[in-house]
């Protein structure tokens, strides 16, 4: 997951916009107030965030604060097994062998390298939650896709894992998986199981 994402899902989760937030952070950095800018974080802050006499946070405040600065605090390097699980080597063997062993349309061969994809999977990894059955299958309904359209502007595995778009990476494997954690991309294949 994103930290953007996992900052905003904290902040839904506690009722708090970014405003809000963005003076409570300000009251941590810099806990005096004039009485004019007290009274309006009155108004524009949860009451359960900070003390109302003196506009200082309260414990909820500086719980939320530090919730919030973890997510953004490095965190260790994990090794191979940590993060990608201690049956790694053959669900990435299973998702190269999922990609036909063909040169696509764009002249660029679908499967990878299993050291390129590795260190694909590590940063998705450290990067989404999710797990591997789920991987597996949303590769699978992203192949079955593009084998209908004869392989047309499909992505190579390294790429349908990890893309980088002027400096921004992004995952198309990550777009799949949510999908079918939300029961989009079952739904779509029984329906057409039904209708057919």
């Amino acid at each position: 997951m994103l930290k953007q994402t996992a900052l905003f899902n904290v902040l839904e989760k506690r009722k708090v916009t970014v405003a809000q937030y963005h003076t409570l952070y300000r009251l941590k950095l810099k806990p005096e107030m004039t009485p004019a800018v007290m009274s309006k974080v009155r108004t524009l802050v949860p009451s359960i965030y900070i003390n109302l006499g003196d506009c200082t946070l309260s414990d909820k405040g500086l719980k939320l604060i530090k919730e919030i600065d973890a997510l953004f605090k490095p965190v260790k390097k994990l090794t191979n097994i940590e993060l990608l699980g201690p049956n790694a080597q053959e669900n990435i063997e299973a998702f190269i062998e999922t990609f036909p062993g063909i040169k696509l349309p764009n002249n660029k061969y679908a499967r990878g390298d299993t050291k390129g994809i590795t260190e694909n999977f590590m940063w998705f990894f450290q990067e989404y939650d999710f797990e591997w059955e789920t991987v597996l299958l949303a590769t699978d309904t992203y192949v079955e896709e593009f084998r209908k359209k004869n392989w047309e502007y499909m992505r190579t595995a390294m790429y349908f894992i990890r893309k980088n778009d002027k400096g921004v990476e992004s995952s198309d494997l990550a777009t799949y998986c949510e999908l079918i954690d939300a029961g989009g991309i079952e739904e779509e294949r029984t329906i057409k199981t039904n209708v057919v």
